[in-house]
Parts: structure tokens; sequence; C-alpha cells
């Protein structure tokens, strides 16, 4: 086979390597594949240099990201320009491959004049520590990407364990991070193996072995996360049965995107029916209701909406949590706009008020337009926000409850910041007619488990078109079913514990200094080190060149 031959056949493996990770996140959710999935890739990267580990790496994010946030090409449908939705399809996905690819420079370093080893404790050693190595630079790889320049924290390795509780789990240990590392320890565990059994039984190296003691050494890892996992989820569901409860119904109205809105026909029965289902939820005896994201049909402050939000809260006896924009002024009186929630009590006042803190770039607002303002006219939705200042802890039946705003239950630290003030139960209300029939929606979902686990706080979502659930402490969920009342509409209504646990997992303690950002650190160390290789390697083969040439 020729050289060129050879390097399209990697290139085109390591994108099907990564297209076949996408099968792990939802809709597929075949989560038994994010097991194996890497194995080619660190095949290859064990035998590259880290240039070569470089492209491999990057081939395979591509592959990934592609495939796995295809829905952004759903904002066709929603009067997004193709050509612009497809740049930002491509774009993004580029932006999250380059930390795969720094993860392929970094791991083919790790190999380099290594592999040789020759036997005995050495090599038992040497391939005892590489897959630890390897999957401690992927969750810093991962880090990175969710915090860099906003962040991007979406389908980490270790969201697609949403059906194997008793490994997500460790969430509550190290943040999801953590169960992505023990994902990617057994794969790079089987990798070896993979190597050593080629070796012995088709090549017949003579110092080739057939013990695996990284292999054990990953099973001993996942066999006590499983069993601590189970005991944790054990004692959670016990603490149920005495634990205080709040009634919480979340209705999906079914609004068409902004976008849409020429159609006022559909938005008249989508309200009449918001209405008619949250007075349905009286006889039910629910304690709050909670309407979606951007739900209201008019910005605050709009006295005559004000009026007949309080007038209708206080008609059913049930508070009311509704999200919609507001207009406020900042302190040199500039007017600016936030994308927030309401808490509209029973008795004729807003008894308080949330605004997002983590805006969606290119979504919310364009980077630096407070900068540049003519920046904020071509912001996709007509106005560029300004963010929220903390989260917000409301009192609702003698419960703290904390909102937070679609993609903010992807962010880790909010979740972790709002449990910290005090919050009992997480409320996350979402828009997601953006990416309306598409997997947007589950994936979504699928992050806001883990947000739960990692705080062992109960979440509850309310979604416009998209999935309106409850989640337990332990990432369990209960989808909201289709109403009787109205075709498209979704509701849940849901008896939610509060858990005594609730923020007393060592994640809720510490955040990502336990084990995020460490790995962080050792990503960034280990990718300085394989460029400072790179460069002496080449430096020398220059110097030889110079050699032969003046001889």
């Amino acid at each position: 086979m020729t050289k060129k031959k050879s390097s399209v056949l990697k290139s085109l493996g390591c994108i099907a390597a990564g297209a076949g990770l996408s099968v792990a996140f939802p809709a597929h959710s075949e989560t038994q594949v994010a097991w194996l999935a890497f194995i080619p890739l660190l095949i290859m990267l064990r035998f590259s240099t880290p240039r070569q580990g470089f492209g491999h790496g990057f081939l395979f994010g591509l592959g990934f990201w592609l495939i796995s946030i295809f829905w952004l090409m759903e904002l066709r449908n929603n009067s997004g320009p193709v050509l612009l939705v497809t740049f930002g399809l491509v774009g993004l996905s580029v932006w999250c491959s380059l930390f795969s690819a720094f993860f392929g420079m970094a791991v083919a370093f790790l190999w380099q004049g290594g592999d040789s080893a020759t036997e005995g404790w050495r090599r038992y050693w040497f391939e005892t520590w590489r897959p630890v190595a390897v999957a401690l630079l992927w969750c810093g790889g991962e880090y990175l990407r969710s915090t860099l320049f906003t962040g991007f924290a979406w389908n980490a390795v270790g969201v697609s364990q949403i059906s194997f509780l008793k490994i997500a789990q460790v969430a509550s240990l190290g943040g999801v991070f953590a169960v992505s590392f023990v994902v990617l320890l057994c794969n790079a565990a089987f990798a070896n193996v993979c190597v050593r059994l080629w070796r012995n039984t088709m090549l017949r190296e003579p110092n080739s072995t057939r013990r695996h003691p990284d292999l054990m050494l990953a099973l001993l890892v996942l066999m006590a996360a499983i069993a601590w996992g189970n005991s944790r989820m054990i004692t959670l569901i016990n603490a149920q049965v005495s634990a205080e409860i709040l009634s919480i119904a979340a209705i999906d109205p079914d609004l068409p995107c902004i976008f849409m809105n020429e159609d006022e026909e559909a938005n008249k029965r989508a309200y009449n029916n918001l209405f008619m289902n949250s007075h349905k939820m009286v006889s039910k005896e629910s304690d709050l209701i909670v309407w979606p994201e951007t739900s209201l049909y008019s910005s605050m402050p709009n006295p005559y909406m004000e009026e007949e939000m309080l007038d209708f809260a206080s008609y059913i006896g049930i508070p009311i949590l509704a999200g919609t924009t507001e207009i406020a002024t900042n302190a040199v009186g500039t007017e600016i706009y936030r994308n927030s929630t309401f808490l509209f009590g029973t008795n004729w006042a807003v008894e308080a008020s949330y605004s997002k803190q983590h805006l969606v770039p290119f979504g919310e607002y364009i980077p630096f337009d407070k900068t540049f303002k003519f920046l904020q006219k071509i912001a996709p939705t007509g106005v560029s926000c300004t963010p929220g200042e903390g989260p917000v802890v409301m009192e609702v039946g003698g419960v703290r409850v904390s909102p937070l705003i679609c993609f903010e239950d992807t962010v880790a630290p909010l979740s972790r910041a709002a449990v910290n003030a005090g919050a009992q139960i997480l409320i996350v209300q979402s828009n997601d007619a953006w990416f309306y029939g598409s997997s947007e929606a589950e994936q979504h979902n699928a992050q806001a488990v883990f947000r739960a686990i990692e705080n062992a706080v109960p979440i509850v979502r309310s979604s416009n078109r998209g999935l309106t659930s409850a989640i337990t402490p332990y990432g369990s969920f209960i989808t909201a079913v289709k109403a009787i009342y109205g075709e498209n509409q979704m509701f849940l209504q849901q008896r939610i514990p509060v858990s005594k646990h609730t923020g007393k997992t060592l994640y809720s303690r510490f955040g990502d200094w336990i084990f995020g950002i460490p790995c962080a650190v050792f990503f960034c160390i280990a990718v300085i080190a394989s460029f400072k290789w790179e460069r002496v390697k080449v430096a020398g083969q220059k110097e030889f060149s110079n050699d032969i040439y003046e001889q």
C-alpha cells in the first residue's frame, strides 16, 4: 500500500470513528458505542508523530461535531440564510474539533520514544499509566472547550451515559468530565490490548506480552464507579420517602419561533391554550406553574400585560413563572435588553425576577457589540441582550427555587452557584422552537441530567417545542405527556421531592477545581511540550541534513 493511500485511509478512519461516536448521543442514544468509539483513533495516535496526531484528532472531531450538532441547520427554516447557517455549523464544528486535535497531538507525544520499551516492569508501568494520561487529557480538552470564550458546554462524552445512571453518578464527584474520564480510560485500555494482541498473535514480536495491567486498572475503576453509583442512587431514592414535596406544573404552549409570528391565528390558539391549560392545574393542586422562555407576548415592563398576568395568577390561586424580554435602563441611562423571567404572585405583585447570565453569542448578542454599536443591528433577534448578575432564589410554597434560562443548564457553574445560594429545586425555562423537529431538544435535555446529578438537586424543565421534564437528583427523568386538550400541547404536573442532599456533593462544594481545572492544566502542559518536542525534532532533522550536505 502506498504512503498516500495509507494516509487517505487513516483520514477516513478518523472521520468515521468520530461520526460513530455521535451515535452514542441523542437522538440515537446508543450509549455503549462511546465505550469503543475512540479505539481506532487511539491506536493510530500511538504510532503517529505529534503533527500527525493533530490531524487525526481534528478529523475525528470534525466527523463527530458535524453530525452531532447538525440540528443547527434547522435555523434555515426560521429565516436563517442557508449560507450563513452552514457557515455557523462548519465554523463551530471546526472550533470544537481543535480541542480534539490538540488532544491527538498530546497523546501522540506521550508515546514518542516509549512504545519501544522492551520488557519487565518498565513495560508494564509504561502501558498502565498511559490510559490514565489519555483520559485526563481528553477531560482537560472538554473543560477548555466548555469555558474558553464563553464556552460551548455541549455533548461532553460523559453526557452519552444518561441511560447508564450508575456510572453517571460519578459526576457528583468531578462534574460530567469525571464520567468522560471513566469512558476514555476504558477506551484507552482497550486500544492498548488491541495493539498487544496484534503484536503477539500476528507479528510474533519477542517482547510482546499477554498481560494487561492497564485493562485490569480500567475495569477496577469501572466496577468501583458502578458500585459507588448504585449505593448513591439507593441513598437518594430512600431519602425521597420523607422529603418535602413541591407540586410543579410545566407547560409547553407550542408557540412558533419568533420568525414565524406571521401566523397570528397559531399564536392566538397557543396563548389561549396556555391560559386554559394553566387554569386546569387548579384541580391538580399545583404549587407553581412554569411557562417557558419568552412565552409572554410582550416585553416587560408592560402595565397591561403585567396586570393581566397578576389577575390570572390571583384568580387561579397559583403563582406563575413566565419568561419574556425585559427593557431596562443602565447606570448611564442607556436602554438595555435582558432575557428574563418573572414570578407573578397570587397577591397581585411580581414577587421576583431573574435575568439570564450566560448569553448565547451570535444568538442573543454579537461579540464586541457594546464597543462597536453597529454590530447590534445584525443580532438575529433584532436586539442585543445584556447579561444578568448572579443567581436569584425565589420562595414558592416554603421551598426555595432558582430559575435558569435555556442553554444555562449546559453551564455547570451556574447550576452550582444557584444551589450554593440556597436553591432546593432548579427550574429551566427553554425555547427550542428555533430547532423544532431536530435532535437538539433531546440533546438539550440530556445536558440537564448532569446538572441534577452534580448537585443532587431536582430539576424541572419547561420547554417550548422541546422536552418538558422533571429530573431527579440522581438523573432519572419523566418526560411530559401529550395533553388531551391540545394536539401539540405538552404539559407535566409532577410532585417534586426536595432532596435533603442538595448541595452536599463534592462537586457542589469545590466545583471544577477538583477535577476539570487540573485536567485542563495537564492538557496545556502536554500540548506545549509536544510543540517543543516537534520543534526540536524538526531542528535536529535540518541540522542532520546540513551535515550530510557539507560532507
